[in-house]
């Protein structure tokens, strides 16, 4: 049986985004993770998968800590001998995918949104793309999630024109998503009180945090029977929302802040619209895709990877980014309209997800690759 090294910069990440791929593999191939350790590590394990744990400093270059990433892939690889190698996010990827190539690994590297990698200027956007450059053009196919980045790569003469394409995204568990078991329209009271709005991302600024909180508090004004929620994790960065931003708008009234969870199909269930304002360089965000494939209006921006989940006016709003003025006329539209329309665009949200974005789509598209190779 021949064996296949999927690796990422998270246990976590393999865990929530990939599960549904490595067990697709895992039928007709011996597959091995590669991931720094984190409390999904484990619970891989107990899913029957090896999983070899690796240092990496996911978030930055430090070039001394790379090169004992690099030395780590290069022992690891040799151990395991394997025929493919999956790298997902841009230190697997780079340093991941170079060392399998160079041992005589097919390479196979999806490029999940570029981040602010891209967006920077200077030093750091030179040495990224010099990587990826030396990297890529060993690999034998590049999947992107959207055809902004594709076309940027290409544009930049970053990989071969011939040995890649785009994926719906990292697509979305159709089954596992499913609208919630009681639509509004079943309600024997159709002029409910309350209406909740869900943004669910970390909270990082350019996800569009302030924005909506800004929207949300304007909004509330008018409409004080909404509610607006926040999910995902809060790590102290500088590249998130202060931290007394976050308490104050809790304390206030203006959001309720629902920390994380291992059951976020629960909180979609108790939504009525999905919010990500994002002006991050996306892939494509699994939370739209989720939130569509539970029957959810979007609002999100007309930005890379974002633009791609929502028809404006559809299934949803398509809005400016950096503006909490275009997020508050979204988010007022979708709570005046009426509750047919607001089902009606629920329903095209799901239909548009099982159409375009189901996670069937993707594992085709990576048997397709491995069988050709």
């Amino acid at each position: 049986m021949k064996k296949i090294v999927i690796s990422s910069n998270t246990s976590w990440s393999i865990f929530n985004f990939r599960l549904e791929l490595v067990r697709f593999l895992a039928k007709n191939y011996q597959v091995e993770i590669i991931a720094p350790k984190d409390q999904y590590s484990e619970k891989l394990r107990k899913l029957g998968f090896v999983v070899h744990d690796i240092r990496m400093a996911s978030s930055s270059i430090a070039p001394f800590k790379d090169i004992v990433t690099l030395l780590a892939y290069r022992k690891l690889i040799k151990r395991i001998k394997p025929d493919y190698y999956l790298g997902f996010t841009a230190k697997p990827n780079i340093y991941g995918g170079f060392i399998a190539g160079i041992l005589g690994c097919k390479v196979i590297n999806n490029i999940a949104g570029l981040g602010r990698t891209f967006s920077s200027s200077g030093l750091l956007q030179n040495l990224m793309q010099l990587l990826y450059r030396v990297c890529l053009y060993q690999s034998q196919h590049v999947f992107f999630q959207n055809n902004d980045d594709q076309a940027l790569f290409l544009e930049k003469g970053l990989l071969k024109k011939t040995n890649n394409s785009v994926l719906p995204g990292s697509g979305v568990d159709v089954n596992r998503f499913t609208c919630r078991p009681k639509s509004p329209l079943e309600s024997e009271d159709s002029t409910s009180p309350s209406f909740v709005f869900l943004f669910s991302a970390r909270l990082l600024l350019e996800k569009g945090i302030r924005e909506y909180i800004s929207a949300a508090s304007q909004l509330k004004a008018i409409y004080p029977h909404c509610t607006f929620q926040v999910l995902g994790k809060h790590g102290g960065t500088t590249a998130e929302l202060p931290k007394v931003e976050l308490d104050k708008a809790c304390r206030n009234g203006t959001i309720e802040y629902l920390g994380t969870t291992d059951n976020v199909v629960a909180v979609l269930h108790n939504a009525d619209c999905f919010i990500l304002p994002s002006y991050y360089r996306e892939g494509v965000p699994r939370s739209l895709l989720e939130a569509g494939s539970c029957g959810l209006p979007l609002i999100t921006t007309d930005s890379v990877g974002c633009r791609e989940t929502v028809i404006d006016g559809v299934n949803g709003y398509l809005i400016s980014p950096r503006s909490s003025v275009a997020l508050f006329d979204a988010m007022k539209k979708i709570v005046e309209l009426d509750i047919r329309e607001r089902h009606e665009m629920g329903l095209a949200s799901r239909n548009y997800m099982v159409s375009n974005f189901s996670e069937a789509l993707v594992l085709d598209q990576y048997q397709h690759v491995l069988l050709e190779s």
